[in-house]
């Protein structure tokens, strides 16, 4: 609470103005700067502006309560969070093998409108904290969720076939080495330059961790098997 205790930068002032926009900006621009890294739709300038408009609008509403005297400062605000997420959801894919992608870039959005706001109010404690907090989730706590995910005994697949009755091939072959394959999901279409094709995305249970590189590797291999990736 030390920067709130400071009535230069508690007060609505030009001082304030300039060091909330600052913090905005900076705070934004690191945690866009890791989505930029990894090419993702929302990069380092989607974040820094959507948490410097958030702040705006904070200090907007902050501002016209200050003049008016009867308004509601997060009126604004308010609109901001609900708002931000039709930005969100431009971040969210579906691919063709129906996978999902950018619910964290969309959700790393929201966060920082939310930073913002904060910023903008003069919550600079709570700001400062709630961004060590997103940055760590989004940087440092992704090395965990890679080591849990490819130690999972459960993965998905997309895979192609040449023929229909490939499909039973792969299966029998998991079988056999005592896999479970779950929620598969058969796809019939025709391509004018490669025919007919037949994909599938299922679900392979293991029964201890193993390897999901290998497994991609050893079931690309059988026969019939023209297109294999985990979803």
């Amino acid at each position: 609470m030390l920067l709130e205790n400071i009535s230069i930068l508690r007060d609505l002032t030009l001082t304030s103005v300039l060091f909330r926009t600052f913090l905005a900006m900076l705070l934004g621009g690191i945690l866009g700067y890791e989505r930029e890294k990894k090419r993702h739709p929302a990069g380092f300038r989607t974040y820094l502006v959507v948490c410097l408009g958030s702040s705006l609008a904070m200090m907007t509403g902050i501002y016209l309560n200050d003049l008016t005297g009867n308004g509601d400062p997060a009126r604004i605000a308010a609109q901001v969070i609900s708002g931000i997420g039709f930005l969100g959801a431009g971040t969210i894919l579906v691919t063709r093998q129906r996978q999902v992608r950018g619910l964290t870039t969309a959700a790393g959005l929201w966060a920082s409108a939310c930073l913002g706001l904060a910023l903008g109010a003069g919550f600079y404690s709570g700001a400062i904290v709630s961004f060590l907090a997103i940055w760590c989730s989004l940087w440092i706590l992704r090395i965990v969720d890679q080591h849990l995910y490819l130690h999972s005994k459960v993965m998905c697949l997309y895979v192609e076939f040449a023929t229909i009755t490939d499909v039973s091939h792969l299966i029998s072959y998991a079988r056999n080495q005592h896999c479970m394959v779950t929620n598969m999901e058969l796809n019939r279409s025709k391509d004018l330059s490669l025919g007919s094709t037949v994909s599938a995305i299922m679900t392979l249970q293991f029964e201890e961790p193993i390897s999901h590189a290998h497994i991609v590797e050893l079931y690309g291999a059988i026969e019939g098997v023209t297109f294999i990736e985990e979803l």
